[in-house]
């Protein structure tokens, strides 16, 4: 009898040993997570989702269902649309359903009224060894110095020296003609977005500055303060973004008036005045230092130190910082001389 209820008291520690068990698996609640409960319906903001089981991630396991419009037949884990609406969405993990997430879809904003001016960025891809680079550079300044675009268009000169001896090349050069098109030097990119020969094709720099104004009109201001302590440089870039977004800064040391050899043509300079030269980027690389994401009418700044060089004439030197959106272009521009500030670049009141 003895063994008989110990069998028994050991089956009903066994069943309920398994009901409590289950009950604790079905304490377990499939929870669906999104990024976000709210886009724009432009089909470009999105949502990602992921689903949870206790601690971990199943989302490979799982179906999400847009549930409340079912006839779009939607299924994955990220959803945009150009649809402005709401909408529900609902998972499923072995059999179990989640909670239910609903997304705002809200229709984009029109162009706002910017407060700032727009700026324009236009490299000049040259090098002391080119022998039309000085012919480039004379056409540019034949243009950035008409009326409508001397006091908006800021030229950063990258020398380059992979084919030559030029005391003032930098790496840059190579890698931007890589990225923009191998159009031989003299090349211009405007605003990091296009770019052509100022040879053949400098026909195209004036449509690039309209398409910088019409297309791109401006979304951010920037502004910078410098200060010297010696040879040593501090840099504080200022962004203020007026459409929420993702923004970027490049931060340009520039000097002028640098006295160096130059081929023209058949003939070299033996002392040539090079201008708007690009002698350091502060940046790791020339897609800029992220800023984050910024919410409409908030701030992000960067600050940087630099050491300059004793050969370096301060006097004639500027630092030049490029506010960059998320599509990689620039969307505005600020120059400032070492050792001053410059706030931002308002429109004139009319």
């Amino acid at each position: 009898m003895k063994i008989v209820a110990k069998i028994a008291l050991l089956a009903a520690l066994c069943v309920g040993f398994a009901s409590c068990h289950g009950q604790q698996e079905d304490s377990v609640n499939v929870e669906l997570v999104p990024s976000t409960l709210n886009i724009v319906a432009d089909g470009q903001q999105s949502v990602n989702f992921e689903v949870q089981y206790g601690a971990s991630v199943v989302t490979a396991e799982s179906q999400i269902y847009l549930t409340s419009h079912s006839e779009l037949g939607w299924k994955g884990t990220t959803f945009s649309t150009t649809e402005a609406g709401t909408y529900t969405f609902q998972a499923i993990y072995r059999d179990q359903q989640s909670n239910i997430v609903t997304i705002t879809a809200t229709a984009p904003e029109g162009p706002i009224e910017s407060r700032f001016e727009r700026h324009i960025c236009v490299m000049d891809l040259t090098g002391t060894w080119c022998a039309f680079c000085p012919d480039g550079m004379n056409k540019l300044n034949f243009y950035v110095q008409k009326k409508e675009w001397k006091d908006i268009v800021h030229v950063l000169a990258v020398h380059d020296n992979t084919q030559g001896d030029d005391p003032m090349g930098l790496p840059l050069s190579s890698k931007l003609m890589s990225e923009y098109g191998n159009y031989g030097y003299p090349m211009f990119i405007t605003d990091l977005r296009d770019s052509g020969s100022l040879t053949t094709n400098v026909g195209d720099l004036v449509p690039s500055f309209n398409s910088s104004l019409d297309d791109y009109p401006a979304q951010c201001g920037v502004k910078v303060a410098t200060s010297l302590n010696g040879r040593e440089l501090k840099v504080d870039a200022t962004l203020f973004a007026e459409v929420a977004g993702k923004y970027a800064v490049d931060v340009f040391l520039l000097e002028d008036n640098i006295i160096a050899s130059q081929k023209d043509g058949s003939i070299t300079h033996a002392e040539f005045n090079h201008q708007h030269v690009v002698r350091a980027l502060l940046n790791a690389s020339h897609k800029g230092d992220s800023l984050g994401n910024l919410e409409a009418e908030q701030e992000g700044v960067k600050s940087y130190t630099y050491t300059l060089p004793d050969d370096w004439k301060v006097e004639d030197m500027s630092v030049v910082v490029l506010g960059i959106t998320a599509d990689g272009y620039v969307n505005n521009v600020v120059s400032c001389p070492l050792g001053e500030s410059v706030d931002y670049n308002y429109l004139a009141a009319e």
